[in-house]
Order: structure tokens, then sequence, then C-alpha cells
């Protein structure tokens, strides 16, 4: 049976939610990326389009606007006043909910681990001008220093929340791209594209999203995700699995995701969580002289890199359409300046 696109629709609505982000995002092709590659030799599908999730508006936009709709909304329905969050210095996430928190009018303390001595720039500067305290830790003291801060507010007569404790955050993402697969579903019907289409991003909740969308609707949508640090891909695919029978019966679906409903790939990690190797640079430059489209080193840029070394590699069927999810993540590029200035 076919999930139709209004049950996903009345599903969506049921949910309590805070507008944060502009939608619909834009669905624009990469006609002189395409061009670039095939001046050098490559084949390269009939087209290739990306799907513009770093427009989403609140704080320099990203995908993440689309999941913390529904956190945000989730926090305040709970009576919480104040957000304790832990999360790396790269984080996105970590710049998402403290401009979640600015406009719902939410206290926010980010306790920010790992690279403790780094400027702060990037998603943490952005952090700080929207009202956050920060709080800079080693990753082992992450967890202690975040409940101190919770015994701290609770005493001084506030109910505040670790965001992290609370398994809701788990499913968010994945239930904002529900909703992306709506728009993308019209969208692709609007430019004349025809299955397959193949969805190019990366490992977590955003593509396992659009991925039990297209299951449940029926469509030849197929899934690839580029891992953007160390873990094991069976993991991912376990904790994926998971997520998505939540929202199977969150939803009311008929199916949930498999194992081989995702392709992982490895190879395009770099050597490990925000460091990016010499492919995702030449991505993030080659991406920006082409189409003047801005990728950063930690995620996109990793998630590019994997795409075009596919398509040089000739592992990618020409015959599907490809669909870039671009999910942001911009304000971490200037923290790798370093990396682009000869």
């Amino acid at each position: 049976m076919t999930i139709t696109q209004e049950h996903f629709r009345t599903k969506l609505e049921e949910l309590p939610r805070f507008k944060l982000s502009h939608l619909n995002t834009r669905l624009e092709p990469l006609d002189r990326l395409r061009q670039a590659l095939i001046y050098e030799g490559v084949t390269v599908p009939n087209r290739m389009l990306v799907k513009r999730d770093d427009t989403t508006g609140l704080a320099f936009g990203g995908n993440k606007g689309r999941h913390f709709e529904f956190e945000i909304a989730h926090i305040l329905e709970r009576g919480f006043d104040t957000v304790i969050n832990i999360n790396h210095y790269h984080s996105n996430q970590a710049r998402f909910i403290a401009a979640g928190c600015a406009k719902a009018g939410l206290k926010y303390h980010i306790v920010s681990i790992g690279m403790v001595t780094a400027p702060i720039t990037g998603n943490l500067l952005l952090c700080k001008l929207m009202g956050a305290e920060i709080h800079r830790t080693p990753a082992e003291y992450g967890q202690q220093l975040a409940e101190k801060i919770f015994k701290a507010e609770t005493e001084a007569g506030r109910k505040p929340y670790i965001l992290p404790d609370d398994p809701f955050v788990d499913v968010m993402g994945m239930i904002g791209f529900l909703e992306t697969g709506l728009e993308l579903e019209e969208q692709l019907e609007e430019a004349g594209v025809e299955a397959p289409v193949r969805f190019w991003g990366l490992t977590g909740r955003s593509i396992a999203g659009l991925r039990l969308y297209a299951k449940n609707r029926g469509l030849d949508w197929r899934a690839t995700a580029c891992q953007y640090s160390p873990g094991k891909v069976e993991d991912f695919h376990s904790v994926t699995t998971d997520r998505a029978s939540q929202v199977v019966e969150m939803f009311d679906l008929e199916q949930t995701l498999d194992s081989d409903d995702l392709q992982v790939l490895e190879d395009y990690r770099g050597p490990g969580y925000g460091e990016p190797d010499d492919r995702v640079i030449e991505a993030i430059m080659m991406v920006g002289k082409a189409e003047g489209l801005i990728l950063d080193p930690n995620y996109t840029g990793k998630a590019m890199s994997g795409l075009i070394g596919e398509l040089r590699a000739e592992r990618i069927d020409p015959n599907e359409t490809i669909c870039f999810i671009h999910s942001g993540g911009l304000p971490q590029l200037f923290a790798h300046a370093d990396k682009f200035v000869d």
C-alpha cells in the first residue's frame, strides 16, 4: 500500500511546531559543474541538481532549521525555559539551537567539547552573538559539566533541559525530511525529472528521512550517504533503522528502513571529524568556481568530494538523476580559512 501525500501532510500538521525556516527551498541545476566534469572526460548523468537547504534562512541556514522547528516546539510544550546542549566545537546543531532559543526566548548553554583552545569563530562565534553561554571543555567532561549547569539552573528556580538526554532529538531530523520529501516530489515533477533519482548527502537523519518517505510513497529514489567522521557503517545502519521504526510508528507508515536502503561511503571522510583532506578542498574550490555555490569543509565538502570521486571512478549510473542535498554548514568554512589561502 502506498502512503498518500495527504497522509504525510496531516501527520506533520499534528505535531507542535515553532516556525524557524524559509520553506520551500529551491531545487536548482548544477549544469556548470556537470560541464566541468565533462571537460575532464568524466561520464556524467544527464541531470545533476542541488536542493538548496543552505537557504533555510535562520542563522546562515541549513537543514537543521527544519529539524529544530519540531524540537523547539517540543521544548516549549513541555515547559522548559533553559536548554543545555553538548556538542563539538564545529557543531552546526549548536548554532541552530542558539538561534531557536533566541527566537523562542529560552536561555541557552552550549557545552562546547573538543578544540578548547581554538579561536571563537564560525558556529561558536554565532552562538555567542545569539546570547549563548559558552562552556568549553574536553569531551570526556561534557556530560559532567552539563549536569553541573543543570543543578545550578534548577537551584536558581529555572526549568532546564539537557538536549542530548531526550530521545525525541533522535527522530526530529528524520521527521523534518519527510516534509522535504513532499517538497521534492512536487519539484522533481515540475522539473520533468523521471526516475531513478539518487539523493546524495551525508550520513545522518536527513537523507534517511528522504529514503523513508520515498519507500512509503513507492518512488524510485535511491540514496547515498558519505561519512564525515569515523564510525562503523553497521552502527549507522543500526541506529538509522531503529529511528526509522520509531517514525513509522508515529506516522502510521507501512514500511520502515532496512540496512540496504542507504548506500554509505566510508572513503571520503578525511582524517577525522572537522578535518578535510585535499579532495574536499578541491571539491569546494571546483563547485565555487563552477556554480558560485559555497560548501563547507566539515560536511557538504566531504559529500561533494564523494560525488565527484565516484563520478570520476565511473561508479554512478549515468541514467540516474543526481540530487545533491546542500545541508548548509557555511560558518565553519571560516574556521578553516588557512586551508584555502596560498
